[in-house]
């Protein structure tokens, strides 16, 4: 029993060892070296440390003590090229109430998302263009935030040369998609792709434009990738 705990365990060593090398792969491709990020939702910071490794400069922002202190962990050896920032983002600075549950990527400013709530904490709020005025602004920006990403690009008043943000295939998650996507058209004009959960390609060849994605969206993509979920990428023109 114990060889086969230690093989299990082998094996899924190894599979979230290509996993992550896919993911560092794939944004090799999208981020020059020296590239500014935020990462916006970041968690206990895989997807920092990818960015870190491809020469990014990385501005993590999560408001969970626990994920922040393993973030740290994880990629404070990057000194310089990365910046921990205790803070949600939002529509406007202040304080709101984040609903944890029992896996720390999941929980949410939503207390009816998914999940079993564990118990619920005060959380400081800041946005994104108060994070540009800090930092600068970046060259691709992530969010997820379990279904929040509204509230946080309605902080956000200039365009950002390419962003991503998560998508959930139910109703209430595809009508926030139409209103982010509607919300950064007003900000410029913008061509948009979708990467599902867990692939690390493009889904369309040719980056569409809003009306001619929401034509797409969400019948060409509901049965790709994991779960019903993934990004929506989204790129200044």
């Amino acid at each position: 029993m114990r060889n086969l705990y230690r093989s299990l365990n082998q094996d899924q060593f190894k599979e979230q060892s290509a996993f992550f090398q896919r993911e560092v792969s794939f944004y090799s491709k999208l981020l020059d070296s020296d590239s500014l990020c935020f990462d916006i939702g970041a968690n206990i910071g895989a997807k920092a440390e990818a960015f870190l490794i491809t020469g990014a400069k990385v501005v993590a922002f999560e408001p969970q003590p626990e994920c922040m202190r393993e973030m740290k962990a994880r990629c404070s050896h990057y000194r310089s090229k990365f910046h921990p920032v205790q803070k949600a983002v939002g529509a406007e600075p202040g304080e709101s109430t984040l609903y944890t549950r029992e896996r720390s990527g999941i929980a949410s400013f939503y207390e009816d998302w998914v999940g079993i709530v564990q118990s619920s904490i005060q959380v400081s709020i800041t946005t994104l263009d108060r994070a540009i005025d800090e930092f600068g602004k970046p060259d691709y920006c992530k969010i997820d935030v379990e279904g929040w990403e509204l509230e946080v690009l309605k902080g956000l008043t200039q365009p950002i040369s390419l962003l991503s943000f998560e998508y959930h295939i139910t109703e209430r998650e595809i009508n926030t998609t139409a209103a982010c996507i509607d919300y950064l058209s007003h900000l410029g004009k913008i061509l948009i792709n979708v990467v599902p959960a867990e692939m690390h390609s493009f889904v369309f060849q040719e980056w569409l434009t809003p009306d001619e994605f929401l034509k797409r969206f969400p019948e060409d993509v509901a049965d790709l990738g994991k779960d019903g979920y993934g990004e929506i990428w989204v790129r200044s023109c």
